[in-house]
Formats: structure tokens, C-alpha cells, sequence
């Protein structure tokens, strides 16, 4: 038989769940003790956030509580939680109270992203591009993403016809209600390029983690990523120039676009540097079929060969099928160089500028799970086709 001394230790008592909780709150209150001034006060708070001392549920004190405690002003306390907010030390929520950074997945966990886009039916190729890539960056985010198709943004019932844009004040009401319906927030919003800035600049704080997609933007907190419309325009324009056409014709299939506007500037621009500046009469609308006959008659007519570059994929269809019905032969009479590159004008061998639409999306999502700003402009690749 073997004889024991020791003495057997006694079973530390349970504590439920409301026991740790207290604990944890009574250990972060005690974890920002009282101190001495600014310095004091952001040593403390760094030390909480490498440690992870304070309850990660819990805000810091308000800062008139934070202010008694280190004696300093209420305006002190908010300049440095702001200025360790901007370093990622801390993070701010909605309501303005503020949490160690690590709160933030556990407060957003939850919430969606949400994709405030025209009815996918209109440019449907671009924007299944846009999406696929942007819910790639979200694979192993786990993250839930809402789509709201806004039938208003964009009404485009024939494709032969030009789209009709919302205006300023339908949109601001548009995204007033929808940021009503959804009090609750989101952890980014991934904007239609034809919501308008005019619209987006009065939504600051619901916009604060957002991005634009396939236009820059000229706000100055809202992200955005889209082609490099300078580079691609070089491109169209060079190598139209380099296959012999005598002058390029710009084809606009629709007004009320920052794309097409920006496009155009941008092929003006590069034929004006290349020595062959495009004149005002060869900038040419064919959103209607009215406007394509008048094109066509110009074709018909002129004594030069012309290169139309194209800004809109389904026009340029429209285009080669009209230039085939009336027997004018493409390249030989006249060229024509699309501006997007969706399958449309590629696997009928359109030339086209190729515009990484997935590449987009997926730049996209990762500013969104970043919460950065930036500004992206991905250069298109050039398609060279049978119609140039």
C-alpha cells in the first residue's frame, strides 16, 4: 500500500457566464486607470491595444470620462482618438463611440456589402465581369453581399435606342430611401459608375467605405476603379492611325455618361499628340437608328477612309450588320474599332479595346475588405480584329 502526504487540492468554483462578463468589464475599466495628460492617456491606449487588455465588446469612455480621468480637455481627447483612429490603433463606430481596432470584424461580422447597381439586363456583360470579380475577393471572407438592382438608375428597353439616365433628384431620393430601409449599415458599398457625384458627395458618412466602378470620381473620400481611359484611347487611336485609315470618326452611342465623355476627351487627346487631330464634324452620334442612317450616308459619300472607333459594344454590332447590309466592306471602305471588348464584338472579330471588367471587380473588393481609399486605373489591352 502506498501512503500519500500531499494533501488533494480543492475544485475551484465555476463561474457562469455573467461572473466572466463582469470580470471583463471590471478588468477594462481598471486596465485605463487615471494618468496625467495626452502623452499618458495615448500610452495607455496603446498598450490596451497590443495587450489586448480592454474588453473587445466595449467602448472606450466617452470622452469627457477619459478627459477627468488624464485632465485634459474634452477637444484634446478627440483630436488623439481620432489621429490613433487614422493609424488603425482604434476604431470608430457609426454612433461615434470608439472600440479597440479587433472590434471591428466582430461588429461587421455580419453585415453585407451591398452592390447598388443598374438592372443587371443593361450592360449585363460588363457587370457580370464586375461582379464575378468582385466576389472572388470575398471567397474566403465568408462575407454576404446585397444586391439591389435599381430599375430607375438606368431605363434601356431597345438597344437600338439610347438609354435614359436618372437625374440629380431621382437618384438623391433613390439612395436617401435605400439608406432609410437599411438604418444598420453596411461593411462597404460597391457603386453603378452612373450614380452621379452631385448625388454621392450629400451621403458622406453612409459612403465612407465605397467604391465607384468603371469611372474615376472627383470626390475626394470615395474610392473608385476603372479603366485608364488615356492609355486605351492610344491605343485605339494608334492603331487605327497605323492601318492606314486617312481620319478617325468617333461613334458616341449615347450622352449623359462620364465613360463615353471621358473616352472621347481621351481619343481627341491622343490624335491631337499623334499629329492628326480629329476634326469637331467627325464626332459623329449614333444612338438612334436616325443617326446611324446619317453615318451611313457619310460613309456612302466620302472620299476618304475612315476609322470609327466606337465607345459602346451593341452599337458597334449595330454598326458592322448595317455596314454588311448595305455592301460596304469592312476593312476595305471602312474600319471599326469597338471600346469595351465584352464577347459580343470579340467573337464576331470587332477590333476592339479589351477592358478587364473582372479585373475591376476583383480591385473593387479588395479596397471594400481593405477599408482603404484608392484610385485605379487598369489600362485595356488591345483586340485586333477583321474590321480593322
Amino acid at each position: 500500500m502506498i501512503s500519500c502526504n500531499k494533501s488533494m487540492p480543492l475544485p475551484k468554483p465555476k463561474q457562469d457566464s455573467k461572473t466572466k462578463q463582469s470580470m471583463r468589464i471590471q478588468a477594462s475599466r481598471d486596465a485605463l486607470a487615471l494618468g496625467n495628460g495626452a502623452p499618458d492617456l495615448e500610452k495607455t491606449i496603446r498598450r490596451l491595444a497590443s495587450t489586448r487588455a480592454w474588453d473587445v465588446h466595449k467602448p472606450l469612455p466617452t470622452t469627457r470620462e477619459i478627459g477627468s480621468r488624464y485632465a485634459i480637455s474634452n477637444a484634446t481627447v478627440c483630436r488623439l482618438l481620432n489621429r490613433l483612429y487614422g493609424e488603425g490603433v482604434i476604431w470608430r463606430q457609426e454612433n461615434g463611440r470608439y472600440f479597440l481596432n479587433e472590434s471591428r470584424q466582430l461588429f461587421e461580422r455580419r453585415k453585407p456589402y451591398a452592390c447598388l447597381l443598374r438592372k443587371l439586363q443593361h450592360w449585363s456583360r460588363v457587370y457580370q465581369g464586375v461582379m464575378s470579380g468582385f466576389s472572388q475577393t470575398f471567397g474566403d471572407d465568408r462575407a454576404m453581399m446585397l444586391f439591389v438592382h435599381n430599375q430607375s438608375l438606368v431605363r434601356h428597353a431597345d438597344i437600338a435606342h439610347p438609354p435614359v439616365h436618372a437625374g440629380v433628384e431621382a437618384q438623391r431620393e433613390s439612395l436617401a430611401e435605400f439608406f432609410r430601409d437599411n438604418s444598420n449599415g453596411f461593411r462597404g458599398i460597391l457603386l453603378d459608375e452612373v450614380w452621379l457625384d452631385d448625388v454621392l458627395k450629400e451621403f458622406p458618412e453612409q459612403l465612407a467605405n465605397a467604391v465607384i466602378v468603371c469611372r474615376p470620381t472627383t470626390l475626394p473620400n470615395l474610392s473608385s476603379v476603372s479603366v485608364d481611359f488615356e492609355s486605351g484611347a492610344l491605343l485605339a487611336v494608334g492603331h487605327l492611325y497605323a492601318r492606314g485609315f486617312d481620319e478617325i470618326w468617333l461613334a458616341i452611342p449615347f450622352v449623359e455618361s462620364v465613360s463615353v465623355e471621358l473616352m472621347m476627351q481621351a481619343a481627341i487627346k491622343s490624335a491631337a499628340r499623334l499629329g492628326k487631330p480629329i476634326k469637331e464634324k467627325n464626332i459623329c452620334m449614333v444612338a438612334s437608328p436616325d443617326d446611324r442612317e446619317r453615318l451611313l450616308d457619310r460613309v456612302r459619300s466620302s472620299k476618304v477612309r475612315a476609322g470609327i472607333f466606337c465607345f459602346e459594344d451593341n452599337i458597334s454590332l449595330i454598326l458592322r450588320k448595317i455596314f454588311a447590309a448595305a455592301d460596304i466592306d469592312c476593312p476595305t471602305r471602312v474600319g471599326l474599332l469597338s471600346a469595351m471588348g465584352t464577347d459580343l464584338v470579340v467573337d464576331q472579330r470587332i477590333s476592339s479595346l479589351k477592358i478587364d471588367f473582372e479585373r475591376i471587380g476583383r480591385a473593387a473588393g479588395e479596397i471594400l475588405l481593405g477599408r482603404k481609399h484608392d484610385i485605379v486605373a487598369i489600362p485595356p489591352q488591345l483586340f485586333s480584329g477583321t474590321s480593322t
